[in-house]
């Protein structure tokens, strides 16, 4: 099977999700030729530095202003008119490589290729299979186009906002978002919490920003400080290389009853998750699969506004976690501990929207699409 698989790095999510699929296509199948391409950095380094150097700047300085152009863009037909049309121009520097390496199938986790092979598609420069990967919990209007074959999402809850936009039902797949095949891994507890210095009878609390290390965790953490509990406490930084210079003093330190684990970038989200009661951070999509899957109950603070706040709202609908209000987070943990069949509950709900075999699932709809396509094309001949 011949693939090729276009993301975009705004954020590490996208990617994540791109290299996961790359991951389980080359498992279930060796002989597969998978690439991926970060779709505006290949079309034109200058404009990926533009849109997503300021997608990300905005992000840091001021997200209410993402926030407000991701309702915009929902609503607003003369915004989504203009971005078409911009796709549309970068669109045609992906025909010679679509032509070169002559793909099986291909496939977006981004709205930007996702719009851009639907371009392709309904201009018939390509006849190849197209399966779009949406990596939050609800849709937005940028994923939604004609001509592609396959739309995933992460749960049953969006099918029909998607199905109202004109998406025929039989083409959406409630697969869930594939993570790396390593979060099928199962760890020891014990044996985690012991490597780091921790007990395994004491509730731990893990906080994260994603790769980026966005949000107010340095307030989430000090706040944590204030919490009466016995805690225990590990911070992924990720890459903010300022937030882990900033929380390096507390690296095992004892602080009252609260002990503090930090690590900076790592691969072994999968590994901390497991070892933790409570995972407190910015709802993004891979996050929120990536916890489900390993059964953790979440706090939520500093949604991105849109896409986020939408994901919040899933989570918060289905009681798989609860918001840290400002000024409010030492007492809503403070009673999350106190009443534990609070936290039991969430941790059981997260048993009936974990996906873990989503990677897999997804290689059997690749697979069936590939061969309908042959099928097709021996027909047509």
């Amino acid at each position: 099977m011949k693939v090729i698989i276009f993301s975009v790095s705004a954020g590490a999510g996208h990617a994540k999700a791109a290299e996961a699929v790359k991951n389980h296509i080359e498992f279930n199948n060796p002989n597969s030729e998978v690439i991926i391409i970060d779709t505006l950095k290949y079309i034109n380094p200058i404009i990926d530095k533009v849109v997503i150097g300021g997608y990300l700047k905005s992000l840091k300085i001021s997200p209410a202003i993402f926030g407000k152009l991701y309702d915009y863009t929902e609503t607003d037909y003369g915004l989504a008119l203009i971005s078409a049309k911009l796709n549309e121009i970068m669109t045609f520097k992906l025909i010679p490589l679509i032509h070169d390496f002559d793909p099986d199938i291909m496939i977006a986790t981004h709205p930007f290729p996702t719009e851009m092979l639907s371009i392709l598609k309904t201009k018939h420069k390509t006849e190849v299979p197209i399966v779009s990967i949406l990596t939050d919990y609800a849709p937005h209007s940028f994923w939604i186009h004609p001509s592609i074959d396959a739309y995933v999402v992460s749960t049953a809850d969006m099918i029909e906002d998607i199905c109202v936009k004109g998406i025929p039902k039989d083409s959406i797949y409630d697969l869930g978002i594939p993570t790396n095949r390593d979060f099928l891994i199962k760890y020891n507890k014990r044996d985690t919490l012991g490597e780091m210095g921790l007990s395994p009878h004491v509730k731990t609390l893990l906080i994260m920003g994603g790769s980026l290390g966005l949000g107010k965790i340095e307030e989430v953490y000090e706040d944590l400080l204030k919490v009466n509990n016995e805690l225990q406490i590990i911070v992924v930084t990720g890459n903010n290389k300022k937030l882990y210079n900033d929380l390096i003093k507390y690296h095992n330190i004892k602080i009252g009853n609260k002990k503090t684990h930090i690590i900076g970038f790592t691969n072994k989200v999968n590994k901390y998750m497991q070892a933790s009661d409570l995972l407190l951070t910015k709802p993004g999509g891979l996050t929120i699969t990536e916890a489900l899957i390993c059964n953790l109950p979440m706090a939520l603070f500093s949604p991105i506004p849109g896409q986020e706040e939408k994901n919040a709202e899933f989570l918060l609908k289905n009681n798989l976690a609860v918001y840290l209000k400002e000024n409010q987070i030492t007492s809503i943990i403070e009673d999350l501990l106190r009443e534990e069949k609070y936290l039991e509950e969430m941790k059981k709900n997260t048993i009936k929207f974990s996906k873990p075999y989503a990677g897999q699932n997804l290689y059997i709809l690749l697979d069936e699409l590939v061969k309908k396509n042959e099928f097709k094309e021996l027909s047509i001949m």
